[in-house]
C-alpha cells in the first residue's frame, strides 16, 4: 500500500511540478529507507515503515500547497521566511561561490554563535539549492522537500521514546504516527524553516535521558547534538545544555558520582555566565529580534497574550495552554484577519493546524483530569519513569519560559513529552474514565470556539 501510495504520489508530483521534482522525490524517499534501515538495528520493520509514511503523508500534503500556490499564483505559502530570507539567503550563497565547497567555505567564514546566521540549516538548503540548479528545479519546492526529508525521521526517535515508556512495538508504531500526523509536527515538517531539523535534534538529544547507565560517550553525544543545534538555532541549542546534568543525575547513583554533577553543573553555569557577559550586546540584540518576531509581531495572538501576561504565574500557564489550542476558533486561518494582506498566509491550507488545536486540547484536557484526579494518578502509578518525569519538569520550564511567544514551531519536541504522558494515561484509566473524559474533552472544545467567536466579534 506504500508503495502504491508512493507511485500516485509521484505521477502528481510530475503533474504538479516536473518529472525531474519526482525523481529527487524517489531518491530521498530511498535514501531515508535506507539510513533507518543502517541505523535502526531493532523493531527495523517498524521503523522503516514510520519513515515511508511519516515521509509520504508530508509529501502529499507538499504537493497539495504546491498546487494551491500555482493555482492562486502565489509566491509563497503558509510562512514568509522563506522568501524574506532562507531562499534569498541560499541563493546568495550558490550565486557568489564557484561551487558547492566553495559555498560551504563562504558560509562557515560568514558563521558567528550570535548573529543568527543558522549555518546548520543553511548547508542542508545549500545541497538542496544545488539540486534545484542542476536539476531545474523550483528551489521553493526542494527546500520544502528538504524539511519534509529531516521531518520524516521524527517519528523513528519518537517511537523508540514510547519503548522506553513501556509501550509495545505496536503500539509505539501507532502512536507515533498518530502523534506526527496529528501534532504541529507535520505541519512544520513541510514548510521553509528550521523547526522540524531543531525538533528532531531535541528529541535525538533527550532519547539519550532515557539511558538507564552511565557512560560517558553518551555525554559526548550530547555535546555534539547541541553544538550542532546551535547552529540552527543558538538559544534553542544553549536550552539543551541543561539535559547534561539531567543525565548525570538519572544515571549516577553514588554520593561521590553526584559530584560530578554538581561540578559539571557549575561549570556549565560559569561558562555561560562567561559567555553572556562577553556577548552582552550581541545577546541583546537577538533577545529583542525574537521579542519582535514572536511576541510582539504576532498581531492575532497579541491580546490575548498581553492579558493573560498581566497575571503573575497563573497567566503564563494560562498562555501556555492558549498557545497550543491555536487557532482559536479552529478555523481563525483559513481567513485573513482584518489588517492584514497576507493571503498566503491565511487560507484553507492552514487546516493541520485546525486538526493540531483539537488533538492539543484533548491531550491537555486528559492531563489536567490526571492532575487533579488522585485516583487517575493512582492507576498510572510505576508507569510514568523517573527520565521522563525529569522530562515533563524541563518540558514545563521549557514552556513556562516561552509562554509569552506566538507560536507552535519551537516547542515542538517538548511537547511530544507531554503527548506521551497522554497515552500512558490514556492506557491506564480504564473504559469508564476514558469516555467521560472523552466526552468532556469534545463538548469543552466546542465551547472553546464558541468563545473563540465571541471574543474574535
Amino acid at each position: 500500500m506504500r508503495y502504491i501510495l508512493l507511485f500516485i504520489l509521484l505521477l502528481f508530483g510530475i503533474i504538479v511540478a516536473d518529472f525531474s521534482s519526482a525523481i529527487i522525490m524517489l531518491f530521498l524517499f530511498v535514501l531515508g529507507t535506507i539510513i533507518v534501515q543502517i541505523s535502526f538495528r531493532s523493531n527495523r520493520s517498524y521503523q522503516i515503515k514510520l519513515f515511508q509514511l511519516s515521509f509520504l503523508s508530508t509529501l502529499l500534503f507538499v504537493l497539495l500547497c504546491y498546487e494551491y500556490m500555482q493555482y492562486h499564483n502565489y509566491e509563497y505559502l503558509l510562512g514568509i521566511d522563506s522568501i524574506n530570507a532562507f531562499i534569498p539567503k541560499t541563493m546568495s550563497y550558490i550565486e557568489s561561490s564557484d561551487g558547492f565547497f566553495s559555498s560551504i567555505k563562504a558560509l562557515f567564514e560568514d558563521y558567528n554563535l550570535f548573529d543568527r546566521s543558522y549555518v546548520g540549516y543553511s548547508f542542508g538548503a545549500i545541497i538542496f539549492g544545488y539540486i534545484s540548479v542542476i536539476y531545474d528545479i523550483d528551489i521553493y519546492l526542494s527546500l520544502q522537500l528538504y524539511s519534509v526529508f529531516v521531518g520524516a525521521f521524527i517519528p523513528n526517535i519518537l517511537f523508540i521514546l514510547f519503548k522506553k515508556n513501556g509501550f509495545d512495538n505496536l503500539k509505539s508504531f501507532k502512536y507515533s504516527l498518530l502523534v506526527f500526523i496529528l501534532s504541529p509536527l507535520l505541519l512544520f515538517s513541510s514548510m521553509i524553516a528550521r523547526d522540524a531539523h531543531v525538533a528532531l535534534l531535541y528529541l535525538i538529544a533527550i532519547n539519550f535521558i532515557f539511558t538507564e547507565e552511565f557512560k560517558f560517550k553518551n555525554i559526548l553525544y550530547l555535546v555534539l547534538i547541541i553544538f550542532i543545534c546551535t547552529l540552527f538555532r543558538p538559544e534553542s541549542g544553549l536550552f539543551l545544555l541543561v539535559l547534561i546534568p539531567a543525565y548525570l543525575l538519572l544515571t549516577l547513583h553514588n554520593k561521590r558520582q553526584r559530584v560530578v554533577v554538581i561540578l559539571s553543573s557549575l561549570v556549565i553555569i560559569i561558562g555561560l555566565a562567561s559567555l553572556a557577559a562577553t556577548n552582552h550586546n550581541t545577546i541583546s540584540f537577538l533577545f529583542e529580534a525574537n521579542q519582535e518576531n514572536y511576541v510582539e509581531g504576532v498581531a492575532e495572538g497579541s491580546g490575548m497574550i498581553a492579558t493573560f501576561q498581566r497575571v503573575p504565574v497563573i497567566g503564563d500557564f494560562v498562555s501556555i495552554i492558549y498557545n497550543a489550542v491555536q487557532p482559536l476558533p479552529f478555523w481563525a486561518h483559513f481567513t485573513v484577519p482584518k489588517g492584514s494582506d497576507r493571503i498566503e498566509m491565511y487560507n484553507i491550507m492552514t487546516f493541520p493546524k485546525s486538526i493540531s488545536s483539537f488533538f492539543n486540547w484533548f491531550v491537555i484536557v486528559y492531563i489536567l483530569f490526571w492532575i487533579f484526579s488522585k485516583r487517575l494518578r493512582r492507576n498510572t502509578k510505576g508507569y510514568i519513569s523517573k527520565p521522563l518525569k525529569f522530562q515533563l519538569w524541563i518540558g514545563l520550564v521549557f514552556l513556562y519560559m516561552q509562554s509569552a511567544v506566538i507560536s507552535q514551531r519551537r516547542l515542538m519536541a517538548y511537547y511530544c513529552m507531554f503527548y506521551i504522558l497522554f497515552f500512558i494515561i490514556y492506557n491506564h484509566i480504564g473504559a469508564k474514565n476514558k469516555k467521560q473524559i472523552t466526552i468532556t474533552a469534545i463538548f469543552s472544545f466546542i465551547a472553546l470556539q464558541i468563545i473563540g467567536i465571541i471574543y474574535l466579534a
